[in-house]
């Protein structure tokens, strides 16, 4: 099986390396594509070797190019329920490096040891996935509007940072500690929208002084500096990895406008957000165009 999209609405001749079905599909056993596969009210069997693990209900899994699965089957039968696959490689997110890097924006993926690993995910993930994998197949699928390769790409990036940097959350016996990584959870599900120190208080039953606290010790930083530095962070993978216009990616990330956007960016990077992306190369191998440097809301791929 061929795990290429082509652009049949612009240019014939490009093909993105994303693959995405609303239906269980095992990939072959390649040397470049990863797979996730998200189950939704089934239960599936994975075959590896002589061996099977039954995965219960909803969850997802994650397979390397290497993995050694023989079989995945499902098990009963809920018209009601989904499963779907997203097939990609690195070259789909990225035209620029053929593997993926040894960093932590990645490691949910660079730490598949044995081949492939399984994820539980609560409803708020989950959501937050569904969500995701609808906007890929409408973008891929079914609507390739301008700017499609760089907004498929944007989705599934955030769901490779989201488990990544949940993998580093654990729970513990420690009632403060908890409190602590439920806010770190909700901060990397809600970074996008408006929050606020009193918000964040008031729904973790804590106030302000206390919270400040309690990210100082940890972190050595305020709790709205760790959500920035959160926000950065992705801002800083879509502008290396798409052309979205980074009015947009001020949106996404959840700063309310550009101007912060560029002095928050500025602070943590020491460059603005145009020129951190002018410092790189292109993820189409192309030049820079002014629509993905422009502030202007006009050139949004949302309002085309």
């Amino acid at each position: 099986m061929v795990y290429e999209t082509s652009d049949y609405v612009y240019e014939s001749h490009f093909n993105m390396q994303i693959f995405f079905k609303n239906e269980l599909v095992l990939p072959e056993k390649t040397d470049s594509f990863y797979a996730m596969i998200l189950f939704n009210g089934y239960n599936l069997c994975v075959t590896e070797n002589t061996s099977s693990k039954i995965f219960y209900d909803c969850g997802l899994l994650i397979l390397s190019p290497d993995h050694k699965i023989s079989s995945i089957k499902i098990l009963g039968d809920n018209k009601n329920k989904t499963v779907q696959t997203l097939i990609f490689s690195p070259f789909g997110i990225n035209t620029n490096f053929t593997s993926f890097p040894d960093s932590f924006e990645y490691k949910v993926l660079t730490d598949l040891k044995s081949g492939y690993a399984s994820f539980n995910l609560d409803a708020r993930v989950l959501e937050i996935f569904l969500n995701n994998f609808e906007n890929v197949d409408l973008f891929l699928n079914r609507a390739q509007e301008i700017h499609w390769p760089c907004i498929v790409r944007s989705y599934i990036l955030e769901l490779i940072i989201l488990l990544s940097r949940n993998s580093y959350i654990k729970k513990t016996d420690n009632p403060a500690q908890n409190i602590m990584n439920n806010i770190l959870e909700y901060f990397q599900y809600s970074y996008g929208e408006k929050i606020t120190l009193d918000s964040i208080s008031k729904m973790f039953a804590t106030n302000r002084t206390t919270l400040n606290a309690m990210f100082n010790d940890t972190f050595g930083i305020s709790a709205i500096a760790y959500l920035n530095k959160i926000r950065i962070q992705n801002a800083s993978l879509l502008l290396t990895n798409t052309s979205i216009p980074l009015c947009d990616i001020a949106e996404r990330t959840g700063f309310s406008d550009e101007s912060y956007f560029s002095k928050a960016f500025k602070k943590s990077t020491g460059k603005t957000p145009k020129e951190f992306r002018l410092s790189l190369p292109h993820p189409h191998s192309e030049e820079w165009q002014e629509y993905s440097l422009s502030d202007s809301p006009d050139v949004s791929w949302k309002t085309s």
